[in-house]
């Protein structure tokens, strides 16, 4: 997907699964299939009935895509109809009940398959209705409302695993009538009455100053801590070979601010995604919480350079501060220190003379140049990338041998080396990047990524007590999204599952787009953790995404796999399984734990893991 257009459309999608499908499948597993086989059979026939299509399946759960949201409600509620007669009229105990859940929206077209927040609501609705119900989005309700006669009940704004909606249940009879708990605004003046009362009764002072003020501190201190967004800069010169300047200039910013903990800086990634998705103001502050977005322009003729610069709050939808600057082009790190300056400035942060410099590395244009292009050639894990990297690299080593980020680089890029496969002496490799880690820890002891990359290495010759022992320094230093992932491994691997996923989540709030492989090994914490039903429900959300990263979708498939299997679900583990095998990278044991868990402390997990999957047909390399 990242090397062609994204094509995207509006679709109306039904979501549906089978009520305790896998307790069924315990009590009498071979019956429960057959009901199962003939209950989809019916669903098949009302699909072509009513001009609806099956993208997806995986065990009991059906995805369908329906141009028409009058013939998806009417197809849900007649299947639900005729389920209840199928129900009532069978001998066997073993009745079948299914939810299901439409939402209109925005998809992603990949193939025959449908992605993204339209299709997400629409499970999030499925798991809201009530068994033999159907759940209705907004978008939906409000197509269909004055087009049939069904009654309807409001459930108000509902909350599922960060997705927002407003929700209506289909009443197909009395048994649908219910109350869900929402913050709907009908509750608003009973809330305010009650507050009214407590503040003016008896005791009403102390209920002020313990609980209503205590509540405006927490606001205000969520308010004090703004959320910037810095896009990137804009290359206007029409010549690819100038873009290194705005990259640099972006890196600065995001690396600059996000050393001052009063501002949440989102990463660097997040802006690519806004652009490369169009994704309006609007969304951005609904989205991702955003107050501030710094946007940037860059042209550059010859040796002269020209940078527009422009922070905007978007709460008020207002231009905050604006700037053009002229210079040559080797006078670009003093210019990134004014405009960094300006920026804390004008966010309102205590500004200390130099304080922007605290983001920047190098002292020439041409070094900055090739880190840019090194980081972006490491992000693309493939091999001609790593050779671009080692070459950009090894250039900025020449160029500044005693710089502590050329350093630590070419460190990780012996790490890579070996994970890829490309290494003749991979022990070797490892002892060079520690000795390159700790060199440059004596000159620089706080340097996080030499830090970690020191850990890393020592964790793979099973030295732990050193590697986990600088942990605790790691989780104070980490500012910038690539420092807190690799602190969340290093806690992994330790064996501080709760702070992995802590330190995990944490990057997913600065970055949601990140590279899936932090949602892996996110996954794989919560399962060491032993939060099986968490790291199923956020394994069950991510199949159903594509993922740049190139294990990404197999791994996900291998996981609830695994975890269909621990629940005692041999065929849906079996399906799952099956999935990941059709993929170009594939899951075998050697894959696994070399590169997902050669560096952990304890093995129990990983152990337990490769036997189920090689139970279910995992090869060894």
């Amino acid at each position: 997907m990242a090397n062609k257009e994204i094509e995207r459309k509006i679709a109306v999608i039904f979501a549906t699964d089978v009520v305790g499908y896998s307790k069924s499948v315990e009590v009498n597993e071979e019956q429960t299939i057959k009901n199962f086989r003939a209950c989809k059979k019916i669903l098949e026939d009302l699909f072509l009935e009513h001009d609806g299509r099956i993208f997806n399946t995986a065990g009991d759960s059906v995805l369908a895509e329906f141009s028409s949201a009058v013939s998806a409600v009417i197809c849900a509620t007649e299947f639900q109809r005729l389920m209840k007669e199928r129900n009532e009229s069978e001998s066997t105990d073993m009745k079948m009940e299914f939810r299901i859940g439409i939402n209109m929206g925005d998809v992603v077209v990949e193939g025959d398959n449908l992605y993204g927040d339209g299709v997400n609501i629409a499970a999030r609705l499925e798991a809201l209705a009530q068994p033999n119900g159907v759940c209705l989005s907004r978008s939906v309700h409000e197509f269909i409302n004055k087009k049939m006669d069904f009654l309807f009940n409001d459930l108000g704004e509902q909350t599922v695993k960060d997705n927002k909606f407003h929700a209506f249940d289909v009443v197909i009879d009395d048994s649908h009538k219910r109350t869900v708990k929402t913050k709907s605004k009908s509750q608003v003046p009973l809330i305010a009455a009650i507050v009214a009362i407590l503040v003016l009764g008896i005791g009403g002072f102390a209920y002020y100053q313990n609980v209503l003020v205590d509540s405006a501190q927490k606001s205000a201190s969520i308010a004090d801590r703004p959320t910037v967004l810095v896009m990137p800069f804009a290359n206007q010169s029409g010549s690819a070979e100038q873009d290194y300047i705005g990259m640099g200039m972006t890196s600065h910013l995001i690396t600059m601010l996000s050393q001052f903990d009063r501002l949440l800086v989102l990463a660097k990634n997040t802006g690519e995604h806004i652009l490369n998705n169009k994704v309006p103001n609007e969304e951005i502050v609904k989205q991702y919480g955003v107050k501030y977005v710094l946007n940037g322009t860059t042209q550059a003729a010859g040796k002269r350079v020209r940078v527009n610069v422009e922070l905007t709050d978007l709460t008020r939808n207002s231009v905050v501060w604006s700037e053009v600057y002229d210079f040559k082009e080797e006078d670009i790190f003093e210019v990134q220190d004014k405009v960094g300056d300006s920026v804390l400035g004008h966010l309102g942060q205590e500004v200390i003379a130099g304080s922007a410099k605290a983001g920047q590395r190098w002292k020439t244009t041409e070094a900055l140049k090739n880190e840019v292009l090194c980081v972006a050639a490491f992000h693309t894990w493939t091999q001609a990338g790593y050779h671009e990297a080692k070459k950009r690299c090894d250039a900025n080593l020449k160029l500044e041998p005693e710089n502590p980020f050329a350093v630590s680089t070419t460190g990780w890029l012996l790490y890579q080396k070996v994970l890829m496969g490309l290494s003749q002496n991979a022990q070797e490799d490892f002892q060079k990047a520690h000795k390159l880690a700790t060199q440059t820890l004596e000159k620089h002891p706080y340097h996080v990524l030499s830090i970690q990359l020191a850990s890393t290495m020592e964790a793979i010759f099973g030295d732990f007590e050193a590697a986990c022992g600088r942990l605790e320094k790691m989780a104070k230093l980490s500012r910038e999204i690539i420092e807190i992932v690799s602190t969340a491994e290093t806690q992994r691997q330790c064996g501080d599952y709760q702070g992995s996923i802590e330190m995990y989540e944490k990057a997913f709030e600065i970055s949601p787009h990140f590279s899936s492989w932090i949602k892996v090994y996110y996954t794989y914490a919560l399962l060491q953790n032993g939060d099986i039903e968490a790291a199923k429900i956020y394994a069950l959300e991510q199949s159903a995404k594509e993922h740049s990263y190139s294990r990404g979708n197999a791994a996900f498939f291998a996981l609830l796999a695994y975890i269909h299997h621990k629940e005692g679900d041999e065929e849906l583990a079996q399906e799952y399984f099956d999935k990941q095998k059709t993929m170009q990278n594939r899951m075998t044991k050697a894959s696994i734990e070399f590169r997902d868990f050669s560096t952990v402390r304890s093995k129990v997990f990983v152990n337990d893991y490769v036997k189920v999957l090689q139970s279910l047909g995992l090869p060894d390399q």
